[in-house]
């Protein structure tokens, strides 16, 4: 795996955080070595997402029919008559899922430093959006006036009081 040199410290840094949290592990071999991506986001933060476009994605039937993500002018519907907000953005959403044993090798990455298998849904995997949208709308079914759209929570209420109690329901 190419990681330009000036990045190659924060790949190994951020290797190093995602195996001490155990959301990777190394290992040996894979048939799913799937090349990092090292992403620098807007706010300076760091993140490897593997290019599974070029693996795993090719050989995933996803059915977003079955399960499909909302879309922003339902979402912005649903939120009017709202007079407080608030955005919860979930750091690291995807990666609070655990996957499944057999899932595992599916999401091997391919770095610098060998082989790595994620422990966590990673970002870059197709299905990943869907997963996270139906898990996390699951969790939160029945509490008015809150909306999932992929990794954010949206709430509202009619006034602050009502919205503070049901943001307050959705942390707890």
């Amino acid at each position: 795996m190419n990681v330009p040199f000036a990045l190659r410290k924060k790949v190994e840094k951020e290797l190093e955080c995602l195996e001490q949290n155990g959301i990777i592990q190394p290992v040996q071999h894979s048939e799913w070595a799937t090349p990092i991506v090292p992403v620098m986001k807007e706010n300076g933060d760091f993140r490897i997402c593997g290019d599974s476009k070029v693996t795993v994605n090719q050989a995933m039937i996803i059915d977003t029919c079955s399960y499909p993500l909302p879309r922003i002018d339902d979402l912005l519907a649903s939120l009017a008559g709202g007079q407080a907000f608030s955005k919860v953005d979930l750091a690291h959403a995807y990666m609070q899922i655990q996957l499944e044993e057999e899932a595992k090798p599916l999401t091997t990455i391919n770095t610098h430093r060998g082989l790595y298998q994620y422990n966590r849904l990673p970002y870059g995997v197709s299905s990943a959006p869907v997963i996270f949208q139906r898990t996390m709308e699951a969790i939160l079914q029945g509490l008015p006036k809150v909306f999932v759209y992929i990794d954010d929570i949206l709430v509202t209420r009619q006034t602050e009081a009502e919205h503070l109690k049901n943001l307050d329901e959705v942390l707890g």
